[in-house]
């Protein structure tokens, strides 16, 4: 990719598929060789939207040229997975992509700061930006950045940062009341329905469209207030 293409390509909107998505493409180059060309042919396991998603990830990252043509860096990506030099390689796109993020010191940056970065950085819409920042946050993690905690929190990818733990058996909701006289359904241990769904799902196992399907779940217990 010409040094033109790419600085385009770091100028625009940055990856908002699941960072899930980007890595099992990149094991199924692993596992199957480096298509000639990557175009829906190579990615049925995916939908038409999550497809177009991760294609415009791969462009921004420069790992495909016009017409779907793999470069040199998504060679040398695929390959990191078996010479062990994953992070590595990850790290080296992540610092040329998102460089206006990495010139902030990102081990102790507060949310403002680094929310303000990365819009001034890659302008877009809030809905798209949340899940930019979340694509990102992903791939930082899986590349061994160190990331503010004060940024983290209540964001940071559960299944990249804790221990999995085995789902305790639910039982049946207890009712109590909000201050407003509703009732509320409360799982045992004083959690809402919504937090156990929380608790139960692993987001780094699903694709966008089941993340979309939880998130719309989320929004109905949000209305009726459980």
């Amino acid at each position: 990719m010409s040094r033109g293409g790419a600085e385009r390509a770091q100028s625009g909107t940055p990856p908002y598929t699941s960072y899930r998505t980007f890595k099992t493409f990149i094991e199924d180059c692993r596992e199957h060789g480096l298509p000639s060309r990557v175009d829906r042919s190579v990615l049925t396991r995916f939908s038409g939207v999550v497809g177009a998603q991760l294609m415009h990830a791969l462009r921004f990252f420069g790992l495909i040229e016009e017409g779907g043509r793999p470069t040199e860096r998504l060679r040398e990506l695929v390959d990191a997975e078996e010479t062990g030099r994953w992070r590595e390689r990850l790290l080296g796109l992540l610092k040329e992509r998102y460089a206006p993020l990495f010139a902030i010191d990102l081990e102790s940056a507060t949310p403002s700061h680094f929310h303000e970065t990365f819009r001034k950085a890659f302008p877009a819409a809030d809905a798209v930006v949340q899940k930019c920042v979340t694509f990102f946050l992903y791939a930082a993690a899986d590349a061994g950045v160190q990331i503010s905690g004060r940024v983290l929190k209540g964001r940071k990818p559960r299944s990249l940062t804790l221990r999995k733990k085995r789902p305790a058996a639910l039982s049946p909701t207890r009712a109590a009341e909000t201050p407003d006289g509703r009732s509320e359904g409360l799982a045992e241990g004083g959690k809402t329905p919504s937090e156990v769904l929380l608790m139960l799902l692993d987001p780094k196992g699903m694709d966008e469209e089941q993340q979309a399907a939880v998130w719309t779940l989320m929004k109905y217990f949000k209305a009726r207030g459980l």
